[in-house]
Parts: structure tokens; C-alpha cells; sequence
């Protein structure tokens, strides 16, 4: 039922995609012009590709949650949730390689000169040197400490971020109470059908007791079914199975009385990867493969249930919708772009589509100025994170993997290929628009990966190999000295649960 004068933005998915929408325009949108109604469906997942049933944020989840008044230490406690540091990779590279990408800064430069030219200084002059050995985060994960950063930005312990580890069915309940909060609704009963009109567009939606909710906009957060964007209006999908070929995915939580560790762990195995995530008394497990390389009992068995409980699994393909923004339907979450979770990009690639909206919002559903423009910065941003993906693959030297064989004998994308050229030659990293990784990610994932650039630029060159090394040595001493200081990831953890909420909850 329509109210004379506001306009219906119906989001499809009950699920954290869809939650996350509805909190976020509940809260942008001006009431008195816009409702904002969510319709759940009968197949309702996560809406971010079904991965498991435990989320990780990059550090960029601190912002929205405070747009949103969510209180992180009630988010915690709500989502049996821990701190995130970075992400731990085994046997990525080679087969007994390790290594850690951090959230935060690596190093310091000095002056002009960045701090991974000054490292490829010192390798030439063979010193054997890590750059996430000057990783506040990274030093900090590997002693199991954490603390929140400080404001002081004088401080080392300023310079690093952090993200979260989340139950993904505490986190959807935490934002549906914010979306209600905020003004948003759910719809008395589920999804019907959608109604299509004459020019194409979604013109309502029948819920399954017969009520039509009028849509101006309707938002996708139907995960990879794509009911909408997908099923109803028929867009098209554009698949990135050639250098993305894990199409399989199988996960389960178990119990751990330990105290969790800041960080997620990534491990290459002969048909793809095993992931695990650390929460609150529990582990979540995931392991994605190729359909062509393995299959089920191998996954069981990375699980380490061959004989235990069903996993929960899911056959997937990665990839992108043709249009995020099609008719007067926007994509978000894996309705617009499924990937597969190497990196905790998910959550992360939500917020940004969200904020992108928000920006774009259009006066009626007939926006075809706005949706090219979202379109273009959407597109981008995902392919680029696809890029980011791609390059854990691209530079693996597992020689006699199958799986991993196959990998090397798909060509990048011409970007991949060219970020990968320029920083081989002299450490330099080229960017484009609309990237979701700085440069500093991509520097600190292909030096983790071992590819090194083989010549310094011209002002490292300027800089005495001595002052090099003692700028090391007090960049290391000071990260030894600040994370001493922190407490113990689980003693700071359980004060986090235990602190009382500060402003809106979740």
C-alpha cells in the first residue's frame, strides 16, 4: 500500500546485504520523502555469496558502523566477535612460503623515498629483510596483542587499523534492530513475484499474501540468485572462471575454548584454498576449490570431518553482473558480484556500493545519468578487487599443482600484467580509478608473494645503505616497544564484551 506523496524503496534479501541497505538508507534518506521497506525471500542467505556462516571487515566497517550509532564493543558481544589485524597466507607463494598482509602502515619511508624501495636497497646488497617485520599489526598478530590505535598520532601505536570478525547471523540481527531504528521496515509477508511494467522496470513487488508493494527503487540483496537483477529483469553476467577458477565452497564452525587470534588464516592446499576465522569461543572453516581439480571428500577432508557433520556447501562461479544498476534495479552484495573470500573484500564492497547510492540517488526510477555513472565507478571497483585477487594467483611458484599449474597458464588481465611488470622492473606501482586497494596494499602483497623489484628508483639510490639500516633498526625497535605494551588480544577482547553500550546499539 502506497502513502500519497512517498516513494517506496523496496529492498529484496533479507539478509546482511539487504540489512545493511536498509540501516543505510533508512538513515541517508530524508522520511518524509521515502520509505524504506526490506521483503525477505524463502532462500535468504548472506547475501554475500553464502561463504560460511562467519563475516571478516576490513578496518573501512568502523566508519559505517558509527554512521549508523552501532556501538562496537555491543557488536562484538552480540556477534561473539574478535579484532582483525590482517590476514595470515600459507603455502600461497610456494609451498612453504608464510607471510602476512596487515591492516596499516608497513614501515616508514624517509623523506621522499618509499619504505619498499629502501628494502629493495638492502636486498641487493643481500640483507635478507620482510617488510611486515616493521608491521605494528603484523608484530602485534604474531605476539596474539591488541589494543585499539591511538588518537595520538605521534604514536606508533597509530599506525595501524584494524577490522572485525563477526558471526554473519548476529551481525544481520544487529543491523536489522539498527535499520528498525533508523525507520525501516520489514514487509508482513514475503516475496511473491515482482510485477514488471511496460518499459521494463520493476513497477512492484507481490509479497506472497496477495499485497503489492509499489517500488521507485528496488534494491538487490538476493545474493547470487539474483532475483531480481538477474531473474526478473534478466541482466546479464560477465564470468571471471578463467582466472578465478574455484567454483566450490564448503564450510562449518567448531568449537574453541581458546582465546581467538587477531587475525584470519589463509592456506593454500593442492586444489585451492582453506580458510579459517577466529571468533569467541568458536572457529569458522571454509575451504573453496576447483570442480575441475577436486571435489567433495576433499573438502571434507581439508575440513577435517571425513567422517563428521555436513559441511555447509555451495557451488559457486565468480563474476559480475553486467550492469549493477539496470532498469530501476541496483544490484548490491553477490547479487551484483560474486568472489570468492581470499581477502575480506565483502563486506567492504557493500558499504562502498551503498555510499555510491546514496551520492547518486535519483529523483525517479528513470535515472539513466545516475545508473551510467554508478555503473562506471561500480565496474571499477570491482574489476579492480578482482585484479587485487588475481595477483595472489598470478605470482604462486607451487610448480606440480594441478590446480596451481593450471592458474599460471591463464593470462592476467592487461592491469594485473602491467602492475605487475612495472613493479618487477623498479617498484613502481601504477593505479587506476576507482581502486578498493591503495597502493600500499598492492606493494605489500606482491613483496609478500616474493616478487621483488629487480633495480631501486634514482632517490633511494641518494640514501647511504648505513642510514638505511639504522632507520630499520629504530623502526623495529620502537614496534617491539609499543606492542609490549598492548594487552593480550583475549583479556582486551573480553573487556570489549563486557563494556557497557556508549550511544545506539546495534
Amino acid at each position: 500500500m502506497s502513502m500519497p506523496g512517498i516513494e517506496t524503496v523496496a529492498i529484496l534479501g533479507g539478509s546482511v546485504a539487504g540489512w545493511m541497505a536498509a540501516a543505510t538508507l533508512a538513515r541517508r534518506l530524508p522520511r518524509q520523502r521515502y520509505r524504506v521497506i526490506l521483503i525477505e525471500t524463502a532462500q535468504d542467505g548472506d547475501g554475500l555469496g553464502d561463504f560460511g556462516t562467519t563475516l571478516t571487515s576490513l578496518p573501512s566497517i568502523k566508519p559505517f558502523h558509527e554512521s549508523l550509532g552501532i556501538d562496537e564493543s555491543l557488536l562484538l558481544r552480540a556477534t561473539r566477535g574478535s579484532f582483525a589485524l590482517g590476514v595470515a597466507f600459507s603455502g600461497m607463494a610456494t609451498r612453504d612460503s608464510a607471510c602476512f598482509l596487515p591492516f596499516g602502515a608497513i614501515g616508514a619511508p624517509i623523506g621522499p623515498v618509499a619504505f619498499h624501495q629502501l628494502l629493495t636497497r638492502l636486498r641487493q646488497q643481500g640483507r635478507d629483510v620482510r617488510a611486515a617485520d616493521y608491521s605494528i599489526a603484523a608484530i602485534a598478530a604474531q605476539a596474539g596483542r591488541f589494543t585499539r590505535p591511538s588518537a595520538d598520532q605521534g604514536s606508533t601505536l597509530s599506525q595501524f587499523s584494524y577490522g572485525l570478525h563477526l558471526d554473519a547471523w548476529g551481525y544481520l540481527a544487529a543491523l536489522r534492530a539498527t535499520a528498525e531504528a533508523h525507520g525501516a521496515r520489514a514487509a508482513a509477508a514475503p516475496f511473491g513475484r515482482a510485477l514488471i511494467g511496460e518499459n521494463g522496470d520493476v513497477a512492484g513487488i507481490e509479497l506472497a499474501d496477495g499485497e503489492i508493494v509499489p517500488v521507485m527503487l528496488a534494491i538487490d540483496a538476493t545474493g547470487a540468485p539474483a532475483l531480481l537483477s538477474g531473474v526478473a529483469i534478466g541482466g546479464g553476467f560477465e564470468s571471471w572462471r578463467h582466472w578465478l577458477p574455484c567454483d566450490q565452497s564448503a564450510a562449518l564452525r567448531v568449537a574453541d575454548p581458546g582465546d581467538p587470534l587477531p587475525f584470519s588464516h589463509v592456506e593454500a592446499m593442492a586444489t585451492g584454498w582453506h580458510g579459517t576465522t577466529p571468533l569467541a569461543g568458536e572457529v569458522g572453516r571454509l575451504v573453496c576449490w576447483s570442480s575441475a581439480f577436486g571435489d567433495a571428500d576433499t573438502a571434507r577432508t581439508a575440513l577435517g570431518v571425513a567422517d563428521g557433520p555436513d559441511p555447509h556447501m555451495v557451488a559457486f562461479e565468480n563474476g559480475r553482473r553486467a550492469l549493477p544498476w539496470h532498469r530501476n534495479v541496483v544490484a548490491i552484495g553477490a547479487a551484483a558480484c560474486v568472489i570468492e573470500p581470499l581477502h575480506p573484500v565483502a563486506l567492504h564492497l557493500v558499504q562502498s556500493a551503498l555510499a555510491r547510492l546514496v551520492t547518486l540517488f535519483p529523483a525517479s526510477a528513470h535515472a539513466p545519468v545516475e545508473a551510467a555513472e554508478y555503473n562506471r565507478m561500480t565496474i571499477n571497483e570491482l574489476e579492480r578487487t578482482r585484479d587485487f585477487l588475481i595477483a595472489h594467483y598470478a605470482t604462486n611458484r607451487r610448480a606440480g599443482d594441478p590446480f596451481w599449474d593450471a592458474v599460471l597458464t591463464s593470462t592476467p588481465p592487461e592491469r594485473v600484467l602491467y602492475k605487475l611488470q612495472m613493479f618487477a622492473s623498479a617498484g613502481r606501482m601504477p593505479m587506476f580509478d576507482d581502486e578498493m586497494f591503495e597502493e600500499e596494499d598492492w606493494i605489500a602483497l606482491l613483496d609478500a608473494q616474493g616478487l621483488h623489484p629487480r633495480r631501486h628508483n634514482a632517490l633511494s639510490g641518494a640514501v647511504p645503505i648505513e642510514r638505511i639500516e639504522q632507520h630499520l633498526a629504530r623502526l623495529r625497535e620502537a614496534i617491539i616497544a609499543a606492542v609490549k605494551t598492548m594487552p593480550r588480544h583475549g583479556d582486551y577482547l573480553r573487556r570489549a564484551h563486557a563494556a557497557p553500550a556508549r550511544g545506539a546499539a546495534a
